[in-house]
This record gives structure tokens, sequence and C-alpha cells, in this order.
């Protein structure tokens, strides 16, 4: 049968747009999580690439509850700051922004920031783009191993980018960037969005895949499970296969969860119980 620990089951945030920082935490903490994905993002957590908010006061309020920050993820999808811009100050800004990420996930306690690479505009050339992302990951690569993180590099669907949306981008990419701190992020909506399948993503990348955006889809959309098509079971008897240790981060993000978010933590959280060994 299935299993999974339960510290594996990280809450994000991003149902909660609008509630505060504490209401989110107390629902989060209420539902059964241990373990949280905390998003660089208001109103929860502020960030750009001058500095950020007092990590020391978020993790407090984060272990207060009995639960860890097991990764840190910087806002990276809504354009403020990508992996891939074109303009050169855009670009210099986004690896500040993504430097700071890393210094502040050190002292968040997380030991995984995850990221993509979008940012490319599309009248780009595939190459130019696709070469920016290997040089950005380059430079961050060492700033991420002097504090103790691992980048983990996930794809994302067509509409958000033009590059690295399918396994085998992903595959050449880390072989590109060629550094132990540069690691894979498995989304199982961009996953399912590109046809492919948990089992081919580990039997590629096996131990390489370090973090996970684990939920439910149809197979766009970021459910809470039992609201999309995936199945659950099947797809944890593959991580229990491949000895997957790593977490399993609940991005819940379609509207009808944006008035009720406490309601949608719960009933996730209810969907894993079978699954939980202690």
């Amino acid at each position: 049968m299935a299993r999974l620990r339960r510290e594996q089951l990280a809450g994000i945030g991003i149902h909660y747009i609008y509630y505060p920082l504490d209401y989110m935490l107390d629902a989060q903490q209420r539902a059964g999580y241990k373990t949280i994905e905390l998003l660089g993002m208001a109103p929860h957590y502020l960030i750009d690439y001058k500095g950020y908010q007092d990590p020391a006061e978020m993790r407090k309020k984060v272990e207060d509850r009995g639960m860890t920050i097991g990764c840190f993820t910087p806002e990276c999808a809504s354009y403020h700051y990508t992996m891939c811009g074109a303009d050169p100050g855009f670009h210099q800004r986004s690896i500040d922004y993504f430097k700071r990420g890393l210094e502040a996930a050190e002292q968040l306690g997380a030991t995984k920031l995850l990221t993509n690479c979008i940012g490319g505009t599309w009248d780009e050339e595939y190459d130019r783009v696709y070469d920016r992302a290997v040089e950005s990951l380059r430079e961050l690569a060492p700033v991420a191993a002097d504090h103790g993180i691992t980048i983990a590099v996930e794809t994302v669907r067509p509409e958000e980018s033009r590059v690295v949306i399918t396994l085998p981008e992903l595959q050449r990419l880390l072989r590109d960037v060629d550094h132990p701190n540069v690691k894979a992020g498995l989304d199982t909506v961009a996953m399912g969005v590109a046809g492919e399948t948990p089992r081919q993503w580990f039997e590629a990348l096996g131990k390489d895949i370090v973090h996970t955006h684990f939920i439910d889809g149809r197979p766009y959309a970021h459910l809470v499970w039992g609201d999309g098509l995936f199945p659950l079971e099947r797809y944890l008897d593959v991580l229990n296969e491949f000895g997957y240790e790593g977490l399993l981060g609940q991005e819940i993000t379609d509207g009808r969860y944006f008035d009720d978010p406490a309601e949608a933590d719960r009933r996730n959280v209810a969907a894993f119980e079978p699954y939980f060994v202690d």
C-alpha cells in the first residue's frame, strides 16, 4: 500500500491570497500539516531584489505552531522577477532577487528553493532563452551552495513559457548547468499537460528529483485531491517505488478555493490520511 510520512506533505498558501499570514498558518496547522512551503509573495512574506522580511520572525511564527519551513519559493510566475527575462536590467534585478531568496531560505530553515525558467518573450529564438536559463542557474548555483540550499527547477505549462516545459528539456538543462545544487522539481500539473507520468520522471531523473508540487489536475488546474482526475494512490506508489523522500508541495491555486481556503486544506489533507505512516 502507498505510504507517506506526514512531514512530507507541505502546505502552500496561494489559495490564501485574500487572508493574512496568521489566518493561513492557523488553518494549515488545524488541517494537519507539519511542513509548509513558504511563498515569497504578498500578503504573507515580502521579498524583492534588495531585501526581504525578517526571516527570524516568520520562522518563529511557523515553529510556534509545531511546523517547519521545508522549501522557500520566491514568487516566480507573475513576471515581476523571472529567470529568463531578456532586458539586461530586468534580468540582473531578477538574479539579485533569487540571490536574496537563497539568503532568506537559509535563515527560514529551508533546504530547498523552487523556481522555473519563465520570462522569455514569445518572439525570441528558443536557444537564446534556453541559454539564458542555463547561465542564470550557473550563476545562482554557487550562491545556493554557500547557503546550503538546493535549487529545484520545475517545468511549467506552455502558457507560461516556451522553454523547459517538458521532461527531456529539463534533463538537458540539468546536464548543461551541471551543478550538485541545481536539481529537478516535479510539478504534476505541468507533467500532466505535457502528457508525461511520474514513472517517466523517476525513470529519467531518479534521485535528482528533490521536490514536488504534487497536486490533482484534469490535467490543467491545481486542485484539491479528489477534485481532479489524477490517481493519488498510484502516484504515491511510484514515489515509494523509487524511494522519494522529499516534500509534496500542495500548490492549490484554482480560484474556486479562494473563498474558503481552510476547507480546501482540510479536504486535501484528509485525502492523504489513509497513507500516513506516522
